[in-house]
């Protein structure tokens, strides 16, 4: 998430990342203020190889998301995702704690 982050902004602009712990949950806040995230293209950001239609032109595999989704189902966790186009995306990742 953060390698896209950094990928799909300006050279010039900041990637916030913001950690913290709320209860019994881990929440991993990724901000950035890139190309956004067509909203049609929402529901298929995690599918195996998907690419947004405004990510063409960017180098990459499609396979990120899918891998980031994955390891979530393993930890339990969930991410979501906000994102306005030509302003940029948040993914917000939580995972349990695991007793």
């Amino acid at each position: 998430i953060i390698s896209n982050a950094v990928k799909f902004s300006p050279s010039d602009s900041v990637v916030t990342i913001t950690v913290s712990r709320d209860r019994n949950e881990l929440s991993i806040k990724i901000e950035d203020h890139g190309i956004g995230i067509p909203e049609d293209d929402k529901k298929h950001l995690f599918t195996s190889f998907f690419r947004a239609k405004n990510a063409t032109n960017i180098q990459g595999t499609g396979l990120g998301l899918n891998i980031v989704a994955r390891y979530l189902e393993l930890l339990k966790g969930t991410v979501r995702v906000q994102s306005e186009l030509g302003k940029g995306t948040i993914f917000e990742v939580l995972i349990p704690e695991l007793h």
